[in-house]
Parts: C-alpha cells; sequence; structure tokens
C-alpha cells in the first residue's frame, strides 16, 4: 500500500486505484506503460493514460494525483 505522500520506499508500486494528496513540495512521478490512468489537479483533475513509460515527471507542491491500474512511483524532488 502506498504512503500517504510517496509510493512506498520510493519504488514503483502496482496502485489498482489510490489518491496521493497535496503536498508543500515538488515530487517527481514516474510509470510503466499499460492500461492505466493518472490525474492530476488542484481544483480540476486532468487524465491522461499511461500507454508508454514515463520517467521523472516533475509533480508540483499543491497538487495531488489519483492512480488507477498503473506501475507508479512518486518520490519527493531532492
Amino acid at each position: 500500500m502506498p504512503e500517504a505522500e510517496q509510493t512506498q520506499n520510493g519504488d514503483y508500486e502496482y496502485i489498482r486505484y489510490h489518491t496521493f494528496e497535496a503536498v508543500d513540495y515538488d515530487r517527481l512521478m514516474s510509470w510503466k506503460a499499460g492500461s492505466g490512468r493518472i490525474g492530476v489537479g488542484i481544483y480540476e483533475i486532468t487524465s491522461q493514460r499511461t500507454y508508454k513509460d514515463v520517467k521523472e515527471v516533475e509533480l508540483p507542491g499543491g497538487r495531488s494525483i489519483l492512480v488507477m491500474d498503473t506501475d507508479f512511483r512518486l518520490v519527493r524532488k531532492t
């Protein structure tokens, strides 16, 4: 199960359905190609498919992310 602000131990996890709440710092998200979806938002969610591998996309502070059926990784940006 993912932690509240990032994936467990900063590793990839298969996530069936989980919302990572907004935090006040930037994070990096990565995912493996599949048939899932992610949604990023502040007040409104922008959704996209996870049809290709993506590595270390910056998620600015103040944004939450909804992850569905995806091998996903979320860590604090250092």
